[in-house]
């Protein structure tokens, strides 16, 4: 099972398996979505994945 949460412009993404799974005006609201989903699962020794994507920053550095 693969998790990603994914910063957009206007939002935080997250996805189970590549597909939306939903929407969060912040990080935190993401990352307690796929905990919730991680408790409610059935993982039994398959193990689980989770990626973070960060939007790259905008302007010089």
């Amino acid at each position: 099972m693969k998790f990603e949460v994914i910063e957009q412009a206007d939002a935080w993404v997250v996805a189970q398996q590549g597909v939306e799974v939903g929407r969060f005006e912040r990080q935190g609201l993401a990352l307690d979505e796929v905990a919730r989903l991680l408790r409610e699962a059935e993982v039994g020794d398959a193990g689980v994945a989770l990626s973070m994507r960060y939007r790259p920053p905008s302007g010089p550095a």
